[in-house]
């Protein structure tokens, strides 16, 4: 496990910190790792004991037939048939009780040790019982030594070529103190020894590179792993709506906020085709990439939306990247600057006019103390005075247009709120007012400037209640508030008795200056609708069943809102 951790260590970060795999990751890489290395060790090490199991029978097999220039046993057939026999039976035994395992609980390690080691003893004791190494079983203890190599890992790996380089010299040596004998070759004993020092340590060498390309394959999947999630994060982040589409209009991914702007539920399916006003968008700038489509509405609780596209690569017939913006974040930047400079100047001319006009209701007024104007004189006195209040009406609108301040938007629980504005309403102005207040869910929560939203509804309850007053003789208005099922927005309905507004008043009924009465500025409705937008609101006119009129404010998510 320490290699592993240097080696990730000494890993180059390729792909920059931000898809530099954790510590966490790390050691699930190192973990996975060593698991693959228990479960090779469990394969390897089932193959390694049928070799032995082969190799036994194989040098029983020689030393019944006399095969070779120097028969096997030579020095002492009976002990080296017992030992063969005893080797092969203590193989099969171990293969019987399945000391040998595939799972990768068991520890492989000293179990692969002391089959090595086993070996190494036994093919030395064969060796000897064969005349030495003269016999060449020398060589078979090579193997054992390349196969503990590869089982066994750690400090402890350099003791099996030791044991082997010891058993063959010690051979040697007790071989020079029997008699009849032949003579002892340390000579070939040394470069035995040298031979199992070298292999174990090319074993290793081998090892350590295959191991070190297996932790480098595995970082690298890790950290482009981890750069996909971030990136897919991202995308699911964004409050960009993005899809992927074929150019024929089949849909490959599509983000959160997309589906939230083409008026998907949170339960819905991702939809398998674009929608037929974003297709027809596409088609149009696959033959003109330079044509930019105009915004418009999929669902009519939905907002605005924008559409651009991007050509995912340079090949011909290639995915499209389609971007979806809420166009009404765009339309408050442009109507922010609009409104600053339409408000410097309406603040001056406003200013300009001020001056002048209360010298004309001056004037009226000292003129109409006058004894000797007649009746008619004194009316006109008093239409000067009248229309002078209107004109000052509509010069302190457009002076609170000019100062208007940047919105401070809160988050809101809304009934509470609606319920405590209405108390407040009816002790100022409307008293004997009926203000019916409905929130389905009741933990409703809107992110907006309280004061703002206070002045719109301020203005839209005055409107409701003398239209319901004017129609039923009752100053009735209901306030019901919810979340839509598609947008997952809030809303705000106020709902008044009165007559409704003609369908081809409609389409003018925001408009600055535009009135149906001869008292009004034509400001309200307009103001009303600037604040809602400044709070990335939408303020809309729907007629209601049954007669009346319903102005429906929609709030942003509460958690999506742009800063």
């Amino acid at each position: 496990m320490n290699v592993a951790r240097q080696a990730l260590a000494d890993e180059p970060d390729t792909y920059g910190d931000e898809a530099r795999v954790t510590e966490t990751d790390q050691e699930e890489i190192i973990e996975q790792i060593d698991d693959q290395r228990r479960l090779q060790g469990a394969s390897l090490l089932r193959i390694y004991h049928y070799y032995r199991i082969v190799i036994g029978i194989s040098l029983l097999v020689v030393f019944i037939n006399e095969l070779g220039d120097q028969p096997l046993g030579a020095l002492n057939s009976d002990f080296f048939e017992l030992t063969v026999a005893a080797y092969i039976i203590l193989n099969v035994m171990i293969a019987a009780s399945g000391l040998v395992p595939s799972a990768r609980t068991v520890d492989h390690q000293l179990l692969s040790f002391l089959l090595v080691t086993a070996d190494v003893v036994s093919l030395t004791l064969l060796m000897h019982f064969s005349g030495g190494v003269t016999s060449g079983l020398g060589t078979l203890i090579i193997v054992s030594v390349a196969a503990g190599s590869i089982l066994v890992t750690g400090r402890v790996i350099m003791a099996v070529p030791a044991i082997a380089t010891i058993a063959v010299l010690y051979e040697e040596f007790y071989l020079s103190l029997v008699p009849y004998a032949p003579s002892a070759d340390y000579v070939q004993a040394g470069i035995l020894g040298v031979l199992y020092f070298g292999t174990s340590a090319a074993i290793q060498t081998l090892s350590t590179r295959l191991r070190g390309m297996e932790i480098t394959s595995l970082t690298r999947a890790a950290e482009v792993a981890t750069l996909e999630h971030l990136n897919r994060m991202i995308i699911q982040r964004m409050m960009t709506g993005i899809v992927v589409s074929t150019a024929s209009g089949r849909v490959r991914l599509m983000n959160q906020a997309s589906r939230t702007l083409i008026g998907l539920a949170d339960d819905d399916e991702t939809p398998k085709r674009l929608p037929d006003r974003i297709y027809e968008a596409m088609a149009a700038w696959q033959g003109n990439h330079d044509l930019r489509a105009e915004p418009f509405q999929l669902i009519d609780s939905g907002p605005e939306l924008r559409v651009n596209f991007s050509a995912a690569s340079e090949r011909s017939e290639t995915d499209v990247i389609v971007f979806l913006e809420d166009a009404s974040a765009l339309q408050q930047q442009a109507q922010q600057l609009k409104l600053a400079a339409l408000g410097r100047l309406s603040g001056s001319i406003a200013h300009e006019i001020r001056n002048p006009l209360g010298a004309i209701s001056h004037a009226a007024q000292l003129l109409k103390e006058s004894t000797h104007l007649d009746r008619g004189d004194v009316r006109l006195t008093d239409i000067i005075q009248n229309h002078s209040r209107r004109m000052n009406d509509v010069i302190e609108n457009v002076l609170e247009l000019s100062r208007r301040k940047l919105p401070s938007p809160e988050r809101i629980p809304l009934k509470q709120w609606l319920e405590e504005f209405v108390r407040e309403f009816k002790e100022a102005n409307w008293a004997h007012a009926s203000i019916r207040v409905e929130a389905d869910p009741r933990d409703i929560m809107v992110r907006i400037d309280p004061g703002q939203l206070t002045q719109v509804l301020t203005n839209l309850a005055q409107n409701g209640l003398r239209y319901s007053e004017q129609k039923t003789g009752k100053a009735t208005l209901r306030l019901t508030a919810g979340i839509d099922a598609i947008t997952e927005r809030p809303f705000l309905n106020v709902i008044d008795d009165g007559a409704g507004v003609e369908q081809s008043k409609v389409q003018n009924l925001f408009e600055p200056f535009y009135t149906t009465e001869t008292t009004g500025t034509g400001l309200g409705l307009y103001i009303s609708r600037e604040l809602c937008e400044a709070n990335q609101a939408r303020l809309g006119y729907t007629p209601w069943e049954g007669g009346g009129s319903c102005f429906r404010i929609t709030f942003s998510h509460p958690d999506r809102i742009s800063n």
